[in-house]
């Protein structure tokens, strides 16, 4: 059986050579979120509502989900 999830607001800000995958990547490594990428990149863009570009010095919010306890 499925453990519940749970969601977890992370705040990462831009750095000059990020991008939207790298930063993903790492935080689904991080946090052990299962959803492909590309979900959590489309979630953020609704929650965030920026453009094509992300920019250095921008702060975005993205939802994990982690396995509840």
């Amino acid at each position: 059986m499925d453990e519940p999830k749970q969601t977890v607001a992370v705040t990462v800000t831009v750095r000059t050579g990020d991008t939207l995958e790298e930063i993903i990547c790492d935080l689904k490594e991080t946090y052990d979120d299962q959803r492909d990428w590309r979900e959590i990149c489309a979630q953020a863009e609704r929650d965030n509502a920026f453009g094509r570009y992300i920019l250095p010095g921008e702060h975005i919010i993205f939802n994990m989900e982690v396995a509840g306890k």
